[in-house]
């Protein structure tokens, strides 16, 4: 009788584990249904294909927290709020109050979506693009600078991005973060997959890094 009850106890218990599974998987998906609208006006937004007066912005941040709100551990749902507050401001002039405002709510949000995916180059680009963006050249800064070129080795875009970022803020960097920073350009010079040495040339010429151009050898 013991071992039966047991039976039926552990049964109970892999039937709850099952059905919880079920949920959340169900409110992810959801959730990834909800966003699919606002994700796909905000690209349309930020490629200057229509122009979005408050009422659609707003109509968008409205859809992305709803989705939020249904997986509100989501690390992509946390960027794609991140995103949309960096994007409302964009286009206006830095010394306005709600752009560094806005700024800082993104930074926000991308510091939460690392907590959840801390092995995302893509977010850990977008804490240092934040960053540099209020003018932060701190430790923060280098680490996620850092974290992005080793995150993302293979991946080209973040990965020219992140060094360009690293030559524009040469001067602010400490010694580890530019020998990260010349790894990458060393690693991506000898990628034979896509030709980067035409890109990294200009990059070195363009923020006047001459002595870093045995790195593409």
């Amino acid at each position: 009788m013991r071992t039966a009850s047991s039976g039926r106890f552990f049964a109970m218990l892999l039937l709850a584990g099952l059905l919880a599974v079920g949920y959340f998987a169900g409110q992810r998906g959801l959730a990834d249904v909800v966003a699919q609208d606002p994700r796909y006006e905000m690209e349309r937004w930020r490629s200057g294909k229509f122009v979005a007066d408050n009422i659609k912005l707003d109509a968008i941040q409205a859809a992305l927290n709803e989705a939020r709100n249904l997986d509100p551990r989501n690390p992509y749902l946390m960027g794609d709020v991140a995103r949309f507050h960096a994007a409302r401001v964009e286009r206006r002039q830095a010394s306005d109050p709600a752009v560094r405002e806005a700024r800082q709510q993104s930074l926000a949000w991308f510091r939460q979506a690392l907590e959840q995916h801390p092995t995302s180059g893509h977010t850990w680009l977008n804490v240092a693009l934040m960053k540099f963006h209020l003018g932060e050249i701190d430790q923060e800064f280098s680490r996620s600078l850092q974290q992005a070129m080793r995150r993302s080795p293979w991946d080209s875009k973040v990965q020219l991005l992140a060094i360009e970022l690293g030559l524009a803020n040469w001067r602010g960097l400490d010694d580890p973060p530019r020998e990260t920073l010349k790894q990458a350009i060393q690693a991506q010079a000898r990628w034979q997959l896509v030709r980067q040495k035409p890109a990294l040339q200009l990059l070195l010429k363009r923020y006047r890094r001459a002595d870093l151009d045995y790195l593409l050898e």
